[in-house]
C-alpha cells in the first residue's frame, strides 16, 4: 500500500468518525435524575473518546496530504502546522464535553439543592471554556484547509474544484463564527464537522485512488 493511499484512508476514515461522534453526541440538558447523568456520562465520554481518535487519525492524513503536495513555498507545510494547533484546542474541547462537564453533572445530583445555583454557575463557565478551544478548532482547521487548497491551485497535489470548495466553504464558516451566526454548540459543531469532513474525504478519496508509482525493471 502506498504512503498517498495510506494518507487518503486515514483522512476518510477520520473524518467518517467525526461524522459518528455528532451523531451519536447527546443533547440532553435541564434536569436530570441521577440515572439519567449517568447515562449522560457515558454516552458523552463514548462520542468524545471517539472524537479524540479520529482527530488523530486525521492529522496523520493530513501529514501525508502535506508531504503530498508541499512546495517552496511552504504554505501546505503552515497549513499543517495550523491543523496541529487546532487539533490541540479541539482535544481540549473534547476532553472537558466528554469528562468534565458529564461528572460537574453528577456532583451538583447529588449535591443538596440549595446549591444549584452555584453549580449552575460552574457549568456556565465551563461551557464558556469549551466554545472557545471550539472556536479555535474551527478558525484555525478552515484556515488550514484554506492553506491547502490554495497549494493546491498554485501547485496541483488535488483536483481544482476540491481546492475551490475548500477556498470557499472554509472562510464562510470563518465568517459565520467571526459574526456570531454560527454558534457551536451540537448543531452548530455538525455543520463545521460536516462541511470540513466533505472536504477531507474528497481529498483523501483522491489520494487513495493514486496509482502506485511504477518501479524499473533492470535486466
Amino acid at each position: 500500500m502506498t504512503d498517498d493511499r495510506r494518507s487518503g484512508i486515514a483522512l476518510i476514515a477520520g473524518s467518517l468518525g467525526g461524522f459518528l461522534t455528532m451523531a451519536i453526541h447527546p443533547t440532553g440538558g435541564g434536569s436530570l435524575s441521577p440515572d439519567q447523568a449517568a447515562h449522560l456520562a457515558i454516552v458523552s465520554a463514548i462520542a468524545h473518546s471517539l472524537a479524540i481518535v479520529s482527530f488523530v487519525v486525521v492529522f496523520l492524513g493530513a501529514y501525508g496530504l502535506t508531504q503530498r503536495i508541499a512546495r517552496e513555498d511552504r504554505i501546505a507545510f503552515a497549513a499543517l502546522v495550523t491543523y496541529g494547533f487546532a487539533c490541540v484546542a479541539i482535544l481540549i474541547a473534547a476532553a472537558v464535553s466528554g469528562w468534565i462537564v458529564p461528572s460537574i453533572i453528577r456532583m451538583r445530583i447529588h449535591d443538596v439543592p440549595t446549591a444549584a445555583d452555584q453549580w449552575r454557575m460552574i457549568i456556565a463557565a465551563i461551557f464558556q471554556i469549551n466554545q472557545a478551544f471550539s472556536r479555535i478548532y474551527s478558525v484555525a482547521a478552515s484556515v488550514s484547509i484554506i492553506l491547502w487548497s490554495v497549494s493546491a491551485l498554485r501547485h496541483g497535489g488535488f483536483a481544482r474544484g476540491i481546492a475551490l470548495y475548500g477556498c470557499v466553504i472554509a472562510p464562510l464558516l470563518i465568517l459565520g463564527i467571526i459574526i456570531g451566526h454560527l454558534r457551536l454548540d451540537v448543531h452548530g459543531m455538525a455543520i463545521v464537522a460536516v462541511a470540513q469532513g466533505v472536504w477531507f474525504i474528497m481529498v483523501g478519496a483522491q489520494l487513495s485512488s493514486r496509482p502506485a508509482p511504477s518501479v524499473p525493471s533492470h535486466s
